[in-house]
């Protein structure tokens, strides 16, 4: 793949507020000029979230998100549109309380040319999230998320097969 850096880094961020038991999303539009055949390669990624409740009685409350090139529903790491994903929970139980998180990527690049997360050829990517309590109706619970990158020029060949990649997935 050829790509040519046209930009310095870049730091992106948005949030998505998550009602519980709905799912929801928010698309980033990115500065990229398609004429100029321009993706946005990914070095970073942070994700976080406002505390969870443990739930008064025995159940759990989890909350998951993932950044994605395409598509509103919150994807797992092993989908080739999901660029980092987040998970949390916490179950009660009559006797205690467990919180669980996993992360992932859980490493930061270094930014150099040939380490990155991913790369997004189409002008968006997408913060989707979900939310649940056993219990029903707790307060909304908001997912922050920054995109570290940067834009690259891309050659035809390598564009049009990016491009092409995240459409049909």
């Amino acid at each position: 793949m050829a790509f040519k850096r046209t930009s310095e880094p870049l730091n992106i961020g948005t949030s998505v507020d998550l009602v519980d038991g709905t799912p929801g999303s928010q698309i980033v539009t990115l500065p990229l000029s398609s004429l100029d055949r321009e993706v946005f390669i990914v070095t970073d990624i942070q994700m976080d979230t406002e505390a969870l409740p443990v739930p008064a009685a025995p159940g759990t409350s989890i909350l998951l998100a993932s950044v994605n090139k395409i598509g509103t529903q919150v994807e797992g790491i092993d989908s080739p549109n999901c660029i980092g994903n987040l998970r949390r929970d916490i179950e009660s139980t009559p006797f205690s309380s467990v919180f669980q998180e996993s992360f992932h990527p859980q490493e930061q690049s270094t930014g150099a040319s040939p380490d990155y997360l991913g790369i997004i050829a189409t002008p968006n990517f997408t913060l989707a999230g979900s939310y649940s309590t056993t219990a029903g109706g707790a307060p909304n619970r908001k997912v922050y998320c920054r995109v570290t990158g940067y834009r690259a020029r891309a050659d035809a060949d390598t564009y049009a097969a990016l491009v092409t990649e995240e459409i049909n997935n």
